[in-house]
């Protein structure tokens, strides 16, 4: 939690050079507009909200709390990205970058925020930069899932624990039981956008659901008896439409070797890799949807 407020706060140190800007691309920004003060507001409500994180509570009242937290600043943490995106057009595109950058620092750019930037916004320095790292990260996902097709998970003799149940299942048994796309989810609970995206995309699982794509939420670092409680008070306050599950020591989770959360994995029919999901993971699938939809036609 507490690595999770000094990245945000990090942000802060891209204002005090606000002076690179002033000369810099923009595109019909009004003077009035200031995404500083915007953005700090946000920053002052996540660490005022951080403040009331109880360290080790020793009750579940004390889980529940640190739980609501750990959501709140979800929520503002997704809101911090959706006021980069708004911001085009009404401040320098460079102070968006940069902003973003201090964010993320994977090169990765929003679509609905990369559908806008245009070759005048790529053309100063900062700019420049963003175009090359986003490239960069784009090649870096494909080498990724190059790396990974040879990872055949129904053959894995992997076992995950159905949480409300509170017994085991075969990993195999649970992806053949589903015919079509399937999205494993890895996430934990002290990941604060994991819960934002538990939060929101309770209406989009429905619709993907309906187009036959299947999710399975599967915590990881869930070690210890306690974990595993923290693990139950964040599936129960989320609420997610979708079934979740504990990784076993992470052995499922460690195929894949990083360190990222939340992680998405989206299989096919075959239960074969084809891609690693974004932020943009709207989009990514309905990108899969039609291509399908287009073989199908096609064949």
């Amino acid at each position: 939690m507490k690595k999770l407020i000094a990245l945000l706060l990090i942000v802060l140190i891209c204002f005090g050079c606000k002076k690179e800007y002033e000369n810099s691309n923009r595109s019909n920004a009004p003077e009035y507009f200031d995404l500083s003060a915007i953005i700090n507001k946000k920053l002052d409500s996540i660490q005022s909200i951080s403040q009331l994180f109880i360290n080790n509570p020793s009750s579940q009242q004390g889980h529940d709390k640190n739980d609501s937290i750990t959501r709140e600043i979800g929520s503002l943490t997704e809101n911090i990205i959706h006021v980069l995106i708004e911001s085009y057009g009404k401040t320098h595109t460079d102070t968006i970058l940069t902003v973003l950058k201090k964010l993320d620092n994977s090169g990765y750019i929003p679509n609905e925020l990369y559908k806008k930037l245009n070759e005048k916004d790529f053309s100063t320095e900062i700019g420049k930069r963003a175009a090359k790292e986003y490239q960069k990260y784009v090649k870096s996902k494909d080498e990724k899932i190059n790396s990974l097709k040879n990872i055949k998970l129904i053959d894995k003799k992997l076992s995950l624990i159905r949480v409300f149940e509170n017994d085991t299942i075969k990993l195999q048994n649970l992806l053949l039981k589903h015919k079509g796309y399937k999205v494993l989810d890895f996430w934990a609970t002290w990941c604060a956008p994991c819960r934002s995206f538990n939060k929101r995309f309770h209406n989009q699982y429905k619709k993907y659901k309906n187009k036959g794509i299947e999710f399975y939420g599967i915590g990881i670092r869930v070690d210890s008896e306690n974990e595993k409680d923290k693990f139950l008070t964040a599936v129960k306050n989320d609420r997610t439409p979708w079934k979740q599950f504990i990784d076993l020591d992470n052995e499922i989770y460690n195929l894949f070797e990083t360190n990222t959360v939340p992680y998405q994995v989206l299989l096919d029919d075959n239960n074969q890799i084809v891609k690693i999901l974004s932020h943009d993971i709207d989009k990514e699938l309905d990108e899969i949807l039609e291509k399908t939809n287009a073989n199908t036609v096609h064949n």
